[in-house]
């Protein structure tokens, strides 16, 4: 194996960039597809921004997507925790409540 096995070529921007990687080609491909496309929507509402602006500004806007759905999953998660913590309350005093009956 040479050591240019996992190396995937993909275009940013107008630029090719070789990635190493072992994760599947399609998926690096739309990684860089989706980086390339927040790129262009930057540069449509910021005209004129030299390219290292409209990286950070691109870098900035994916970060803020991230940070947003993370949130999203952190409540979903407590609200789940929330619903398991209840049912296992009801089920202990279920539980309990059928014990105490047995024992009468």
């Amino acid at each position: 194996m040479t050591s240019d096995d996992n190396i995937l070529k993909v275009q940013i921007f107008g630029y090719e960039y070789p990635l190493k990687s072992n994760a599947n080609a399609h998926y690096i491909r739309k990684v860089a597809d989706y980086v390339d496309a927040k790129m262009h929507e930057v540069q449509r509402s910021k005209p004129n921004r030299p390219l290292h602006q409209i990286a950070i500004l691109a870098a900035m806007n994916i970060t803020d997507e991230l940070l947003q759905q993370r949130e999203i999953e952190r409540k979903r998660v407590a609200q789940l925790q929330e619903k398991v913590n209840e049912l296992t309350r009801r089920l202990e005093k279920g539980f309990n409540d059928l014990t105490e009956e047995r024992q009468l």
